[in-house]
């Protein structure tokens, strides 16, 4: 009798292990035949206002032991979905800038994003609005090696240089192919270059600041 009770144990986990095969079989091919292709993202325009930089305790040269950086950037990103079988649920977006040069150094995540959950039909394009602003209160702490770079390269060659930022977009998304949904994690990465000018007036948080408008930017990179 035990022998028996054994071999329905084995009967009933075989059973299960070729139940669990074939749900991953299913689930594979229906992927294959919808192919849901990778999401697709480009800055489509980016406004840069009161970017200032202040270096504490040293000059602009090199000399310092720190910095802050007061700026407010309004990205509009547009966020295609290629496929035409299946629709893409964002469950969340998480943006924040860090700057190209200086060795990628954070400003901080983004203040708002609207929309911040949203679903996209399929073949078509949703434009997410995302602001930072850390033009008042504290600004941004920075090194200040970091905030010597930064003011150079503000000023470029002649008072009229450009600011490189990089936008990275951590988002939650699902793919619903018929009942079976297929979550996955893209990184969203912008690089966004705005020539910038001297504002009229001076910006919060110490001494006049800079301006910069971008009508449309560089393919971003999205990877899964």
């Amino acid at each position: 009798m035990a022998m028996a009770r054994a071999g329905g144990g084995g009967t009933c986990c075989s059973c299960l292990c070729a139940f669990l095969v074939c749900i991953g079989v299913a689930v594979l091919i229906y992927w294959a035949t919808y192919q849901p292709h990778r999401i697709r993202a480009a800055v489509e325009s980016a406004e840069l206002s009161n970017l200032t930089v202040v270096v504490r305790n040293g000059t602009a040269d090199g000399g310092g032991s720190g910095g802050v950086v007061y700026y407010r950037l309004a990205v509009n990103v547009t966020m295609y979905n290629p496929s035409g079988r299946a629709g893409v649920h964002y469950d969340a977006i998480r943006p924040r800038l860090l700057l190209l040069l200086a060795g990628g150094a954070s400003l901080g995540a983004a203040n708002a994003t609207v929309p911040g959950v949203f679903h996209q039909p399929r073949m078509s394009t949703t434009v997410v609005a995302i602001d930072f602003d850390r033009s008042g209160g504290g600004g941004v702490a920075v090194a200040g090696d970091v905030a010597a770079e930064l003011d150079k390269e503000i000023k470029g060659s002649g008072g009229g240089g450009e600011v490189g930022f990089e936008m990275v977009i951590d988002a939650r998304v699902r793919y619903k192919l018929g009942f079976i949904p297929i979550r996955a994690r893209p990184k969203v990465r912008c690089p966004v270059r705005i020539p910038v000018k001297a504002e009229r007036r001076g910006g919060g948080g110490g001494g006049g600041g800079v301006t910069g408008f971008l009508r449309s930017g560089d393919r971003c990179t999205v990877k899964y």
